[in-house]
């Protein structure tokens, strides 16, 4: 299984990034042959990154931000969406969480996925 996650280098660490679409790095995990991988956002946003991830065959994003059309996005490339509360965690904090069934997967509910309603 391969688990993605925004992420900021900081010194010899990678941390949880507090931003999804806006972060700069992604960090991919891959459970079987633990090896981690860093691959750079360079477009900036929700959607492309999705498509990154999802053409680096991810199962997993854990996250602590999404937005609605980025989650709608990785739920129709068939990836999970899991929420932490953590911020700025170290990121093999945030994966052992989750391995250990400690961590929920995204729900509609956590977004405002309201349409736009224009204005007459």
């Amino acid at each position: 299984m391969k688990i993605a996650l925004p992420v900021k280098p900081q010194k010899e660490e990678y941390l949880l990034s507090p931003a999804f679409g806006k972060a700069k790095f992604f960090l991919i995990y891959d459970t079987e042959t633990q090896e981690v991988k860093i691959v750079e956002n360079e477009h900036l946003s929700g959607r492309d990154v999705v498509n990154i991830l999802s053409k680096e065959k991810v199962n997993v994003v854990i996250t602590n931000h999404l937005g609605g059309g980025a989650y709608r996005h990785i739920i129709d490339c068939g990836i999970k969406a899991i929420y932490t509360e953590s911020k700025n965690a170290p990121y093999k904090e945030v994966i052992n969480q989750f391995l250990e069934g400690k961590l929920r997967e995204f729900q509609p509910t956590d977004f405002m996925l309201t349409p736009h309603i224009a204005k007459k």
